[in-house]
């Protein structure tokens, strides 16, 4: 399975059916869905670390996967 179409079933369990098959009908969506992924993986990464700068990025990453989270909601239709 793809790893951007796994993070956005594991945020949206309950719309796995729905994700799998926009993920294959649509490329934007699978692009959103891998961007997804990487912000993610980057915020995972900065929540590890200690350092001065590691709030700020912490948030700025929760802050973007949120974003994306919204636009995945948007895409598949469902409401906010």
């Amino acid at each position: 399975m793809d790893s951007g179409m796994a993070h956005a079933m594991g945020r949206f369990p309950e719309h796995a059916t729905s994700i799998h098959d926009r993920f294959h009908a649509d490329q934007r969506f699978r692009e959103m869905c891998g961007d997804y992924a990487e912000t993610v993986a980057a915020l995972q990464r900065w929540q590890a670390p200690s350092g001065p700068h590691k709030a700020a990025r912490v948030e700025e990453y929760r802050e973007l996967a949120r974003a994306f989270e919204i636009e995945i909601v948007a895409a598949l239709g469902l409401p906010t």
